[in-house]
């Protein structure tokens, strides 16, 4: 639970992430960021139809060059968005520069399960993802989220670049049989 204080949710898309947390926790600030305009659109009519005011604010920016000024925020999350950063170094840097001494990244992304028999299950249901996405209407979107997660690096190599990035206190916290991970610094 966040407990007042200012915080950044890097890829917002919609931003539910940022309503999970206004809804779980009192008297905080939340930006929101998405390179995508037309999410940040249906976030910004979620908000004012949940009357949030002030509380909140969603704007266009890029996880590379964030433009705001260094020790801003006291936490930063991040929900689905770190595998789809090309240049992911320098972004867990760029959040590094943003967040005050103390402050808490904390990031959720889906992986490769490192189970064998967890992984055996994903590898035979992964390639009937596309195909349902086609049915549904949105191949290449599905495909692209199956080629995102193989993609996206291992625990151990997200954390040794939280680290090489500055971040302490580094860990990693598999959910869903291994299928998703919670990765955390802190700032010193």
């Amino acid at each position: 639970l966040f407990r007042g204080g200012r915080y950044l949710d890097i890829g917002t898309g919609t931003g539910d992430l940022v309503f999970e947390i206004l809804d779980q926790s009192g008297n905080v600030l939340i930006d929101g960021i998405d390179p995508a305009e037309q999410m940040l659109e249906v976030a910004k009519d979620k908000a004012e139809k949940r009357e949030l005011g002030d509380s909140v604010s969603f704007f266009m920016a890029d996880a590379l060059d964030l433009p705001m000024e260094s020790n801003t925020y006291d936490g930063i999350v991040s929900g689905f968005c770190l595998r789809n950063i090309e240049r992911r170094q320098k972004a867990l840097g760029e959040m590094l520069r943003v967040l005050k001494p103390g402050g808490m990244l904390v990031i959720l992304e889906a992986i490769r399960p490192e189970n064998p028999l967890v992984r055996l299950g994903y590898n035979l249901y992964t390639p009937l993802v596309p195909i349902i996405g086609r049915m549904l209407g949105g191949g290449s979107a599905y495909k692209y989220l199956v080629n995102s997660i193989g993609d996206f690096p291992q625990p151990g190599t997200v954390t040794h670049m939280f680290s090489a990035a500055g971040f302490s206190s580094v860990q990693f916290e598999p959910l869903t049989f291994g299928i998703v991970c919670i990765f955390s610094g802190k700032k010193q």
